[in-house]
């Protein structure tokens, strides 16, 4: 987009807070201090629970096929909405600003992976959406860590997970995945947006893994605690 054509922009629709909606940016200095963000170095490593580095009451029972996983912070105001904004109002800038906030976990665990794959949206979702949000979240997350971005997996017909539980989640996720790009041998981090229960990222790592992927691990902007 031109200089000319950006100010036009900005003079009709100025640009506003994806937190407070007060013009000016993205993501005002107030609501980024609002964000409740996930210490990565108190977390679970397992499962990127807040606080679960010593014992983790969130995934001791549960096995994942995901080696290790982060979360760049809890899915609440403001970090909800933006989220929301980017997924469903088309709000396609705040990748950046999401993929800034995930980029900092990431970077403290050290982790290099050879590719950064999104978990893809259904056909459905990207017809309704206009693009796929996570495809464009692992993007802008593997140019901040300077790593190759592709897209690895597929998604066949699934369910909404909204409004399921844990049990409908696993089984809904658990085949709605197939490979789009040849993962052998490889380490992969797996980006997403949400984690709820961690259905949707067991069934995209296990289809890596099925497919030979050496290694999956998981990044999420925000999950629910």
């Amino acid at each position: 987009m031109g200089v000319l054509a950006e100010g036009l922009r900005e003079l009709l629709w100025p640009t506003r807070c994806a937190g407070c909606d007060l013009p000016g940016s993205l993501l005002c200095d107030a609501c980024r201090e609002a964000i409740a963000l996930v210490d990565p170095t108190t977390a679970c490593e397992r499962c990127g629970a807040p606080h679960g580095w010593l014992v983790c009451t969130e995934c001791w029972n549960s096995e994942f096929p995901f080696t290790d996983a982060v979360s760049a912070g809890l899915l609440q105001a403001p970090l909800s909405r933006m989220v929301t904004l980017h997924k469903d109002s088309n709000e396609r800038r705040l990748a950046e600003v999401l993929a800034e906030l995930l980029a900092a976990p990431v970077l403290e665990r050290g982790w290099k992976p050879d590719v950064v794959c999104g978990v893809p949206a259904s056909k459905a979702a990207i017809a309704r959406r206009g693009f796929d949000h996570g495809s464009a979240l692992a993007g802008a997350l593997a140019r901040r860590l300077d790593r190759p971005h592709e897209q690895l997996l597929t998604r066949g017909r699934a369910l909404d997970q909204r409004g399921l539980d844990r049990e409908q989640r696993a089984v809904n996720a658990s085949d709605s995945f197939q490979v789009a790009a040849q993962p052998l041998g490889r380490d992969i981090l797996v980006v997403d947006d949400v984690l709820t229960t961690g259905a949707t990222l067991s069934g995209a790592a296990a289809c890596l893994l099925d497919a030979g992927a050496s290694r999956v691990r998981t990044a999420v902007v925000a999950r629910v605690w």
